[in-house]
């Protein structure tokens, strides 16, 4: 990926340096956390590795990221005379867990969803098995599109969001098979708004008014338009609502 500020990976066993692997497509899991201002704050901390922590469990791995490791590996990485606006990725497999941070490229308002037919391996578990998502975002505009997961024409998540649909003010999210991301995770923790699991299915993606992508890169952005479905944005009120939600979350 471009504009890393640095990559390092490390025997998480000993947390010995050794040359950097990315790690992806291998048997382990990763998360990305979005790091902002001066000093700098780690958004979600504590939620991303609790993630990363259970997705290790489920894969077998033995190993916890904690906050007493992540500040031995990262104490001399970061300074106060940067204003941030990055995003770190932890991997984590059997043997290494690799860093690296990016600048992050502030995303426009409004995307384009792009449909393809394609269920992550194992999608509860945010794990490095990552080829095939690789080519699907290859030839996009990252700032304004996203891929939009879909099996048997039931809508599963972005490629690299979770994906909130709204109708009547109401928001509605897929029952399963996807991975329920830090983003969403917030949201539905603080939104006042009822939110209804449901599957989400072609011939019904025109009754919805809005369809928000929601994710630690992005944050919270609106699709304007699914043009494989003739789907197109009717409103913006909940999309305005969970962004300002969203930002003091941020600024705070």
């Amino acid at each position: 990926m471009a504009n890393k500020l640095f990559k390092k990976s490390y025997q998480h066993k000993i947390l010995k340096e050794i040359t950097f692997n990315s790690l992806w497509n291998t048997k382990g899991a990763f998360t990305t956390i979005r790091v902002a201002g001066s000093p700098p704050k780690f958004i979600f901390f504590k939620e991303h590795l609790l993630n990363l922590n259970k997705s290790l469990k489920k894969l077998n791995i033995d190993f916890c990221l904690t906050k007493k490791i992540f500040n031995i590996l990262l104490s001399n990485n970061f300074t106060n005379d940067i204003k941030y606006n990055h995003l770190l990725r932890i991997a984590v497999n059997n043997k290494i867990i690799s860093i690296d941070l990016r600048k992050r490229s502030n995303p426009n308002k409004f995307f384009k969803g792009l449909l393809v037919n394609y269920q992550r391996t194992r999608p509860e578990i945010k794990n490095l098995n990552y080829k095939k998502i690789f080519q699907f975002l290859k030839p996009l505009k990252i700032n304004s599109e996203e891929i939009i997961l879909f099996k048997k024409n039931f809508i599963l998540e972005g490629a690299t969001t979770n994906i909130i649909f709204v109708k009547n003010k109401k928001l509605y999210i897929p029952k399963k098979n996807y991975y329920i991301g830090i983003t969403l995770q917030f949201i539905k923790k603080y939104t006042k708004r009822q939110i209804i699991k449901t599957n989400i299915s072609f011939n019904k993606i025109n009754d919805f008014d809005e369809i928000l992508l929601v994710g630690s890169g992005k944050g919270i952005v609106a699709l304007n338009n699914i043009p494989q479905l003739k789907w197109k944005n009717k409103k913006q009120v909940i999309y305005k609502e969970l962004q300002e939600l969203y930002n003091l979350h941020i600024e705070r």
